[in-house]
């Protein structure tokens, strides 16, 4: 293995691994009610590349933005890095191309979140659906990005579900059941944040009600993934 190879490994580990502590901020910035901490624009903080006399909410913003801004430009580097250690049709290659167009759907979509002013105190089915669509994003980006860690830690070797039919598909279920239950939990804490902040209408209710389904997915997700551990470990 050559020096750039391993250094791609430990490289891709560490572009997944800060790109992971920007989404926990992220997460932070929307519990903080800090999303409208640069006003409406983007990607400039209120006017300014570098923001004047900020509050806590502008600096709690402006620090999401430019974290995000060097986790952008770590997986720029993270893709140029993947073509220049793997060959041509590698699976490293593709991980990281995708890893470098969801990172930029997820600019797009944090961008466009602000410009319509979708969020803090938002209390409209426009603002769920888009955090909705955005975290959907966000779990494509870190699978891409631990796909690209995968590939470069064990090769391109091909990977095939184990089993046949019914048992075959309860894997890639499971996973689209982990989507929804992290949809679903976005919406309630969406409803528990606008609760918090003294905002109520049609809407807000409406997503507190719907709090009750996200255990039961919770429930019903555990069942599927002690299966899926049975169906691996019975595996000889």
């Amino acid at each position: 293995m050559t020096r750039s190879s391993r250094g791609f490994r430990i490289y891709s580990l560490v572009a997944l691994f800060w790109s992971l502590a920007v989404i926990v901020w992220g997460a932070y910035v929307r519990a903080s009610g800090s999303g409208a901490g640069c006003g409406d624009h983007w990607p400039n903080c209120n006017g300014d590349i570098i923001p004047r006399s900020p509050t806590m909410k502008t600096i709690i913003e402006f620090t999401h933005r430019t974290t995000s801004g060097l986790a952008l430009i770590s997986v720029v580097v993270l893709i140029i890095w993947a073509f220049r250690v793997h060959t041509k049709g590698h699976s490293a290659r593709r991980a990281a191309t995708w890893s470098l167009v969801l990172m930029l759907t997820e600019a797009l979509l944090g961008a466009l979140l602000v410009k319509l002013e979708l969020v803090e105190n938002n209390a409209t089915a426009n603002r769920a659906v888009a955090m909705s669509v955005h975290l959907l994003n966000t779990f494509l980006l870190v699978a891409a990005l631990a796909m690209t860690v995968f590939r470069a830690w064990t090769g391109d070797a091909r990977v095939t579900l184990v089993g046949a039919g019914a048992k075959a598909l309860l894997f890639p279920v499971t996973l689209a059941a982990m989507i929804v239950l992290g949809m679903s939990g976005a919406v309630a804490a969406l409803g528990d944040t606008l609760t918090q902040q003294s905002i109520s209408n049609a809407f807000v209710d409406l997503l507190i009600e719907l709090r009750v389904i996200h255990p039961f997915i919770a429930l019903a997700l555990t069942a599927m993934i002690l299966m899926c551990a049975r169906q691996a470990f019975s595996v000889a």
